[in-house]
C-alpha cells in the first residue's frame, strides 16, 4: 500500500540553492490604500494637528523618510502639552478654582514627564533589536503617541466638562471611572497610530521602523511610569499643595482610594 506524499515546494526560478522564500507577511489591508493616498505638508507646527487627523499616510511616509521633523516635534509637543492642560482643568474642576490650577500644571508634568522618562528606553530598545531609527525619529515617534492621545482627550472633553459641572460631590466615584476609561481611550488610540505606522512602514518599504514586539512592552512600561508619576504628582489630590509629592507605589494608592 503506497502512501502519497504532498510534493515539496520548490524555490522561485532564480532563487539560490538553500535559500528558502520568505512568505509575504503584511497582506495589504484596505487602509494601507487610503494611507497611500493621503497627501500632506505641514505648514508649521499649528498644522501638525491635521495631518494626524486627516493624512496619517502622509504623516508616516515623513517619519520614515526623516521628513519635516523638526515640525512635527513642535507640533506634536504642542498639541500633547494643550491637551493634557485642557483635560487637566477639566479633571480639578470638581475641586475649585486652586484645584483646577494645580491639575491644569500637574496633569501635563505628568503626561509630558512619563514621555520624557520613557524616550531613552525606547531609542535603546528599538536599536537593540535591528530597528534603524534614528534619535529625532524616536522622539518624534514618542511625541506622535502623545499627541494622537492628546487629540483624542480634546475630542473627549466637552463630555468630561459636562459631566463634571452637571454632577454633584457624590457622583465622585462616576466622574472617576469616567476619566479613567477617556484617559485609557486616549493612551490606546494613540498607541494604535503607532502600530499602524509601523504596519504601514513595513509593507511599502519592506523595512522595519520599529519593533513590534518591542514597541507593545514599551508601552506597557510608559503607562506603569505615567500612573507612577500621577500617584507621586497628585494632580486630583485637593489635599496636596502645589510643589508637594507623595512617595509611595501607584497601586497601594488605588487601593486607599
Amino acid at each position: 500500500m503506497s502512501t502519497q506524499l504532498d510534493p515539496v515546494p520548490q524555490p522561485a526560478e532564480g532563487t539560490p540553492y538553500g535559500q528558502t522564500v520568505e512568505p509575504e507577511r503584511w497582506v495589504p489591508r484596505p487602509w494601507f490604500k487610503r494611507w497611500e493616498d493621503d497627501e500632506f505638508t505641514p505648514r508649521g507646527p499649528l498644522n501638525v494637528g491635521a495631518g494626524l487627523l486627516r493624512a496619517q499616510g502622509a504623516v508616516a511616509r515623513d517619519l520614515f523618510s526623516d521628513r519635516n521633523l523638526n515640525t512635527y516635534i513642535a507640533g506634536c509637543g504642542l498639541i500633547m502639552v494643550f491637551a493634557s492642560l485642557l483635560y487637566g482643568a477639566i479633571l480639578g474642576s470638581v475641586g475649585g478654582a486652586g484645584q483646577v490650577a494645580y491639575a491644569a500644571i500637574k496633569f501635563p508634568v505628568v503626561i509630558v514627564g512619563a514621555c520624557g522618562i520613557c524616550l531613552p528606553s525606547f531609542y535603546v530598545f528599538q536599536a537593540l533589536t535591528g530597528a534603524r531609527l534614528s534619535l529625532k525619529q524616536a522622539v518624534a515617534s514618542v511625541l506622535m503617541l502623545g499627541a494622537a492621545a492628546g487629540l483624542i482627550l480634546l475630542g473627549c472633553a466637552p463630555i468630561a466638562w459636562f459631566f463634571s459641572v452637571s454632577t454633584t460631590e457624590d457622583a465622585g466615584a462616576f466622574l472617576g471611572l469616567m476619566h479613567a476609561v477617556i484617559i485609557a481611550l486616549s493612551t490606546t488610540f494613540g498607541f494604535h497610530f503607532i502600530t499602524r505606522t509601523h504596519r504601514y512602514v513595513a509593507w511599502k518599504h519592506g523595512e522595519r521602523l520599529f519593533d513590534g514586539r518591542v514597541l507593545a512592552l514599551w508601552f506597557v512600561l510608559l503607562v506603569l511610569v505615567a500612573a507612577q508619576m500621577a500617584s507621586y504628582l497628585g494632580p486630583l489630590d485637593t489635599d496636596r499643595g502645589m510643589l508637594e509629592t507623595r512617595r509611595g507605589f501607584f497601586l497601594s494608592a488605588l487601593f486607599e482610594v
